[in-house]
């Protein structure tokens, strides 16, 4: 499913489209974190994805990037705390999201 979408995502023009498909990816992706704890490469994407999302200015993207962010950090939270032995950096990715934290608050809307 998530790969269908990733190439509508590619084949659509406009980015209120673009957005849309987006958000359908995110809120699929959420729906499954037994499938994320298990795929952490996916995951890591996800999650960064995710903050890129909160940089976007279209209308209700940074709300589904926040609000899916906060879902899927509280369902898959005890990965963010672990060093993965597949990952090249060899750092906690909480530590990782700590320092982009001021980014990616200035970012956001107050509310």
């Amino acid at each position: 499913m998530i790969k269908e979408l990733l190439n509508l995502c590619e084949k659509t023009e406009g980015k209120g489209n673009k957005a849309q498909v987006a958000t359908d990816i995110m809120y699929v992706t959420s729906q499954f974190p037994n499938f994320l704890v298990t795929h952490w490469p996916f995951l890591k994407t996800v999650i960064n994805k995710l903050n890129e999302f909160m940089r976007e200015k279209h209308p209700g993207v940074q709300d589904m990037a926040a609000e899916t962010f906060l879902k899927i950090s509280k369902l898959t939270k005890h990965e963010f705390i672990k060093v993965h032995p597949m990952d090249k950096d060899s750092e906690i990715f909480l530590n990782h999201l700590i320092k982009q934290l001021p980014k990616m608050l200035n970012d956001l809307q107050l509310h």
